[in-house]
């Protein structure tokens, strides 16, 4: 038999693990139409039976102490559990519920729009969440239910599901090489043109970083949509995937720069979800459409 003390130490850890993930009590209390006063009381009853403090404020908000992050570990299998309990009551039919996807504005350009309306005919009980964004999703507290990303985020109960290169160089229209020219090699690029940049590139891209270390940055964005815009306006040399640049035939493939390279897709799933219908389902569809992209 639990006890009301049970009950009041599952709140302190509920409200923790929020705390953790938003990085402030107000954030938290107003989410959750609560108040910062209730919060501090069930962390502080929980750091009353613990004997030590959790949680530590400083200028910029609030920070989980070495401690804090001890304990914080029970709050997310706590959380995952009861994420779990969403899972399975949602799995009742099997291709029935909400799927979450989470994935970068890039890898969106692949899995967007295509063939979802023969999807969701074949799938009407299905619903999809897709969440457009650079940070990697808590995939231990069941965040999401598949991501798309490149790289594999750092949880041991994370199974990559497979993983996919796509071809990548450097693009120009032709309104800039009458502009500025054609250049003649990367030396020249460097010296003479004008980049258009994102910002994450320089961590993924081999060599970019010698390259934004050096030239001139005329545009800089954390958007791929907004890096094609800017590159199709004329302004600018920048990085795009090759299938999707193929499409635009007012964009030059600067082959002869020799700078292609490969981005790696990894798609993972979690391992107690994983074979859930509803994901499986979402899943070998997002693995159709990356596989029967032409210059992947």
């Amino acid at each position: 038999m639990i006890s009301k003390k049970d009950i009041s130490k599952l709140d302190g850890l509920l409200y923790l693990y929020a705390v953790s993930k938003a990085g402030s009590k107000r954030e938290v209390a107003e989410k959750l139409g609560t108040s910062v006063d209730t919060i501090n009381k069930y962390i502080s009853d929980l750091e009353a039976e613990m004997k030590t403090y959790f949680l530590m404020s400083n200028g910029r908000g609030t920070v989980i102490t070495p401690e804090g992050k001890q304990i914080l570990k029970i709050s997310e299998t706590i959380v995952k559990n009861l994420r779990s309990l969403e899972e399975y009551a949602e799995a009742a039919e099997t291709s029935r519920g909400i799927v979450r996807v989470c994935t970068t504005d890039a890898i969106s350009d692949f899995i967007g729009d295509a063939r979802l309306f023969d999807f969701f005919s074949k799938y009407p009980g299905m619903r999809i969440e897709m969440t457009i964004s650079d940070r990697i999703p808590d995939m231990q507290a069941l965040e999401a239910d598949i991501f798309l990303g490149y790289e594999v985020p750092a949880y041991p109960d994370l199974v990559l599901m497979s993983v996919k290169d796509i071809r990548c160089g450097l693009f120009a229209t032709e309104k800039y090489i009458e502009n500025y020219g054609r250049p003649r090699d990367m030396a020249d690029l460097i010296k003479n043109h004008r980049i258009c940049d994102k910002n994450n590139h320089e961590f993924f891209v081999p060599g970019w970083k010698e390259v934004v270390d050096k030239a001139f940055i005329i545009y800089k964005t954390n958007s791929v949509h907004s890096l094609q815009a800017a590159i199709k306006s004329g302004i600018g040399v920048g990085i795009l995937p090759v299938v999707l640049a193929r499409k635009d035939p007012q964009l030059v493939h600067l082959k002869h720069l020799k700078f292609d390279f490969d981005f790696k897709i990894y798609l993972c799933a979690h391992k107690d979800t994983k074979d859930m219908p509803r994901i499986r389902i979402a899943m070998d569809h997002l693995l159709e459409l990356l596989s029967k992209r032409k210059g992947i």
